[in-house]
């Protein structure tokens, strides 16, 4: 995995994050490629109408995942509140 450069980082802050928050992960309540780096192991029905469901999700202890590539909401609103 590489990190975002902070060019990137800027560029997913104020188009992405600000203007579509639904698209937030469920998990860790940032922004990220892929699986979330904070879930360890997850579960899911494999049959039946619930195909695809989660049963279970088990996460890495906080500072124990790598996060860097995570854009989270303090990241945007604490800096707009520091220019202001």
């Amino acid at each position: 995995m590489t990190n975002l450069t902070e060019e990137e980082k800027d560029f997913f802050r104020r188009e992405i994050f600000k203007e579509r928050p639904q698209e937030a992960c469920q998990d860790c309540g940032g922004i990220h490629f892929g699986i979330c780096p904070r879930i360890r192991r997850l579960v899911l029905v494999g049959e039946g109408q619930s195909v695809g469901n989660r049963v279970e999700v088990e996460y890495w202890p906080q500072g124990q995942y790598d996060d860097s590539d995570t854009i989270y909401p303090g990241d945007v609103w604490s800096e707009e509140k520091a220019v202001e």
